[in-house]
């Protein structure tokens, strides 16, 4: 008989309204007892499953988010120290760092795309390693940064910020599965976003001291091999699919090395016509475009927000004082999503998608509205409309995949969803050499069609 994981929390759950009307002493009592049993009962699953361990589900969650909030692939939205570094300390131009920014981000968007698809083979565990283990490496090339002549030193970079963004990216990815767990599970989503998104606050460090990249990207490189541990020894093979599904597979040295088989089930996993599913309906498509043009708005927005800066500053000398409080405050303020992603996710949870794309294409054109039209001094609001984007876009990126499609299709649809931003994604280099009123014409018209049509389908047909 197969082992099943505990369900006295689910118990307690339940008869909460009942505890409600104890006593303050005889509820604490309850709780300890109900505590207790839960505890034996999970040691008694343990001894029975041998190498299966069943674990609370905040414990996964947890790890998810901790792992994701130190080395997600959000850690190079936190662009803007990081480049102004590149230029004070090591001899770069602006025009370098743009150049390090999108190329970095055109290999993580494409990386992404690529790999996605074996998260469904693989399971989580093999993938979130393998993500570990490039971003080690694009950590080690960073270490280096002063030893790359000028004119070398761009393509290397852009390799390394591309392998530190893709690898933190899988590890992501890896974790999303845990929000199979909750019931609500946009709102675990939308927190899971917050965590990545924050990620990029530690390039502030760069504004705060004069710590040098090899000193910074060596600790990183310490934090990659202690977070690759921990995914070997506690992720799962096969991804969660319901709040019954918290295990962990250990001791996994043991069971790998001498009698593991794969637990994975690639019949249908690995099926061409289960992953290209999805691409039959209207309403992936929409979701795929609308995504794309959302998550290059920000892209875009994030790898130039620095140059605009420095150009207002140019044209008001009166405000040039604001310029470097927005440059240390842009990765905290644009990347500190998790403020609002819990109420998107909220929304979502409630109300459906539609609310939510509409709230998405009303963010996109304010963003693009305040970098063009708004003076320096009132940048401030840019950060925080990107912040917004951000939020929003990712926010609904999860969502939308998890509860939409099947588990066994999460890593098909990712890619797709990645694809069609790398597809998008040239549109966002290009823009970032233009005069702002292009984006304007590129982004606002394109995202009011696209936001349109994928929220009329959902109010249509929400199932």
């Amino acid at each position: 008989m197969p082992c099943q994981p505990d369900q006295g929390f689910a118990a307690l759950a339940v008869q909460q309204p009942e505890t409600e009307r104890m006593s303050t002493s005889t509820l604490s009592a309850v709780v300890a007892l109900r505590a207790s049993s839960s505890f034996l009962s999970e040691e008694v699953h343990a001894e029975s499953c041998n190498s299966t361990i069943a674990l609370p589900r905040h414990f996964f969650f947890g790890l998810g988010l901790a792992l994701t909030a130190c080395m997600g692939g959000g850690l190079i939205f936190g662009c803007a120290p990081f480049q102004n570094a590149l230029v004070h300390k090591y001899g770069y131009s602006m025009a370098d760092t743009a150049a390090v920014w999108g190329r970095g981000f055109e290999m993580f968007v494409f990386g992404t795309a690529i790999l996605s698809p074996f998260l469904d083979v693989v399971g989580p565990r093999w993938f979130a390693v393998a993500g570990a283990a490039m971003e080690w490496l694009g950590h080690n090339f960073l270490t280096r940064t002063a030893s790359f002549p000028v004119t070398q030193g761009v393509d290397i970079l852009s390799f390394a910020y591309g392998m530190v963004g893709l690898g933190g990216n899988m590890l992501m990815l890896a974790s999303v599965q845990f929000c199979q767990l909750y019931s609500r599970s946009s709102t675990a989503a939308a927190l899971l976003m917050g965590a990545y998104q924050s990620a990029g606050f530690i390039f502030t460090i760069f504004s705060l001291t004069n710590v040098d990249f090899s000193t910074f990207f060596g600790i990183y490189q310490v934090i990659s091999l202690v977070g690759l541990a921990v995914v070997l020894l506690s992720f799962p093979d096969k991804p969660c699919e319901s709040p019954q599904d918290a295990h962990c597979s250990l001791p996994v040295a043991c069971t790998w090395l001498c009698t593991r088989t794969a637990t994975v089930d690639r019949t249908g996993i690995g099926s061409l016509g289960r992953s290209l599913a999805p691409l039959k309906r209207l309403r992936t498509w929409l979701f795929l475009l609308s995504f794309s043009m959302a998550a290059t708005c920000g892209a875009w927005c994030d790898g130039i927000f620095l140059s605009e800066l420095n150009r207002k500053a140019a044209a008001d000398p009166a405000a040039k004082n604001k310029l470097s409080q927005l440059i240390f405050w842009m990765p905290l303020v644009s990347n500190a999503t998790f403020f609002f992603t819990p109420l998107i996710g909220a929304l979502i949870d409630s109300h459906g998608f539609p609310l939510a794309v509409q709230l998405l294409f009303a963010v996109i054109a304010l963003l693009v509205l305040s970098l063009w039209l708004l003076p320096l001094a009132w940048q401030w609001l840019t950060l925080l409309l990107l912040n917004w984007l951000q939020a929003v876009t990712y926010t609904l990126q999860f969502a939308y995949i998890t509860r939409r499609y099947a588990s066994d299709q999460f890593g098909a649809v990712m890619s797709f969803s990645t694809l069609a931003q790398a597809a998008v994604n040239p549109l966002g280099v290009y823009l970032l050499s233009a005069p702002l009123f292009q984006a304007a014409i590129a982004f606002i018209p394109c995202s009011l069609v696209l936001c349109g049509l994928w929220s009329w389908q959902e109010t249509a047909r929400p199932a």
